[in-house]
C-alpha cells in the first residue's frame, strides 16, 4: 500500500509525532511518500533522522520549475477538472486576501496532484485541518484520490473558515488523537459523516522500567512547548514568581524557541527569575528526553491544547505534571490521576499546583506510576500505526468498489 503524507511544515521539532507514526506505518510495510507546504529550515533539523526525514521529504515551496510540467498536466489531462476544482476554494472567499490565498492553495495542489500522479499515490493523508488541509483538499479533487485528515485541537478552533464540514464531505474518513477533539470537530459535521470520525491517540514509546532513573527531588520543573502566545509561558513566570517569594526551592527550564522568547526573557529578568529559570531554546529530541528524565515533573500553561506530546514524553519516563485543564489534556490525568489540573490563565493556581507536586514527593510518585500505566496502555504507537493502517485499508476497499 501507497500512501502520501501532508503536513504544512514536515519535519518540525514540534511534528514528531507524525515522524513516529509514518515511521510506524512503514515497519507495518507501508509506502509513505512525504510531503510539506513550506521547506523546512536548518533550525528545524535538530537531529540526525530530522536531517534524513527532511531528504526523503518534497516541499511545495517555495514554487520551482516543476510547477512548468505540473500546469501543462492539469490543463492537457484535466482541465474541466482544474476549473471546478479552482471554483471549489473560491466560491467561499469574501475579498481580496481570501481570493489571493486560494489561489495560491489552488497552485499548490496542482503541484502536490502532479506529484502524485507521477507516484501512483490513490490517497493522501494529511496532519492537521487547517491552512495546509486546503491543499490537500483541492489535490485530491484535482487528482480524483482518497482523503484524510488527522485533526489535533488548535485546528478545530476555526471549522468555518477552514471548511471542515465540506473537506469531511469529500473526505474517506477524518481522525481526532482525543475525545474532546472529536467533539469539537462532529459538532459542524453534516449527520451522514459523523461516522467518519475515528479516534486514534498519538502513539508514543513508553522506556523501559529499567531505564526511568529516580526523580531527582529538588524542584525541577520542565516545560517543553513552542515560545508561542497560546502556549502561556507568561502565566507560567508570574506563577513561578510566586514560587520565589513564598521561598519553594525550585529550578524551571523551558525548552522551546518561538516568537515571545525575547519578550519572556525580559520578563525573566524584569521578576528577578534569572536564578530560577532556564531558556534552553530549541534543543534535539534526544536532548529533550534527557531532560525530562533528570526533571522532577513537567508543566504546560497552555490556552488550547489537543493531546500535548510532551505531556505523553513526561508521563512516559514518570514525571507528572501540571496544566492547563483545556483541550484533551484531561483524558491524560481523569480526575486527576497523572497530574494536576488547573484553570487556564491562573497564575495562583498554577502556583500552588507546582507547590504542591514539589512537596508532597508521595502524591508525585503515585501520579507518576499512573500517567506511566496510562501512556502504555492508551499511547502504544503500534496499535495507533495499526489503526491507521485499518482505516487507510477500508478507505482503499471502499475506493475500489
Amino acid at each position: 500500500m501507497k500512501v502520501a503524507y501532508l503536513a504544512s511544515l514536515y519535519p518540525a521539532p514540534s511534528h514528531t509525532f507524525i515522524q513516529r507514526e509514518i515511521l510506524e506505518l512503514e515497519k507495518l510495510g507501508v509506502d509513505i511518500i512525504r510531503f510539506s507546504v513550506r521547506q523546512p529550515s536548518e533550525e528545524d533539523l535538530l537531529d540526525d533522522l530530522a536531517r534524513s526525514e527532511a531528504r526523503q521529504t518534497r516541499s511545495l515551496l517555495p514554487i520551482g520549475p516543476s510547477i512548468v510540467p505540473a500546469l501543462l498536466w492539469v490543463l492537457a489531462t484535466h482541465p474541466l477538472r482544474a476549473v471546478t476544482t479552482l471554483w471549489l476554494g473560491l466560491r467561499s472567499a469574501r475579498d481580496m486576501f481570501a481570493i489571493l490565498k486560494w489561489c495560491a492553495y489552488f497552485v499548490e495542489a496542482i503541484q502536490l496532484a502532479h506529484w502524485l500522479e507521477k507516484d501512483g499515490v490513490k490517497h493522501l493523508h494529511c496532519h492537521f485541518g487547517n491552512a495546509g488541509s486546503n491543499t490537500a483538499w483541492l489535490a485530491s479533487k484535482l487528482g480524483a484520490i482518497g482523503l484524510s485528515i488527522t485533526f489535533h485541537g488548535i485546528d478545530l478552533d476555526e471549522p468555518h473558515r477552514f471548511r471542515h464540514r465540506e473537506k469531511l464531505a469529500d473526505a474517506s474518513f477524518a481522525v481526532c488523537i482525543s475525545n474532546f477533539g472529536k467533539g469539537l470537530l462532529v459538532k459542524n459535521l453534516a449527520p451522514e459523516d459523523v461516522g467518519k470520525v475515528a479516534i486514534v491517540r498519538c502513539g508514543f514509546p513508553v522506556p523501559n522500567e529499567a531505564n526511568v532513573p529516580e526523580a531527582p527531588g529538588r524542584g525541577r520543573i520542565i516545560s517543553v512547548a513552542r515560545l508561542s502566545q497560546e502556549k502561556g509561558h507568561k502565566v507560567l513566570l508570574e506563577a513561578l514568581g510566586t514560587l520565589v517569594a513564598e521561598g519553594i526551592p525550585f529550578h524551571c527550564t523551558l525548552v522551546g524557541a518561538g516568537p515571545l522568547q525575547g519578550e519572556l526573557r525580559a520578563m525573566v529578568s524584569r521578576l528577578n527569575l534569572d536564578r530560577h529559570v532556564t531558556m534552553a531554546g530549541a534543543v534535539p529530541n534526544d536532548r529533550v528526553v534527557e531532560m525530562i528524565a533528570s526533571s522532577d515533573l513537567s508543566v504546560l500553561a497552555s490556552f488550547g491544547e489537543g493531546i500535548p506530546i510532551a505531556l505523553l514524553e513526561s508521563l512516559a519516563w514518570k514525571r507528572p505534571f501540571v496544566a492547563s485543564r483545556v483541550g484533551g489534556i484531561p483524558e491524560l490525568a481523569p480526575a486527576e490521576t497523572a497530574g494536576l489540573l488547573v484553570e487556564p490563565g491562573d497564575p495562583v493556581a498554577l502556583a500552588n499546583g507546582l507547590k504542591r507536586l514539589i512537596l508532597d514527593r508521595e502524591l508525585a510518585t503515585k501520579l507518576a506510576e499512573t500517567g506511566r500505566k496510562h501512556v502504555a496502555a492508551q499511547h502504544n504507537p503500534t496499535l495507533a500505526a495499526n489503526q491507521m493502517l485499518r482505516l487507510f485499508q477500508e478507505a482503499e476497499k471502499l475506493r475500489q468498489l
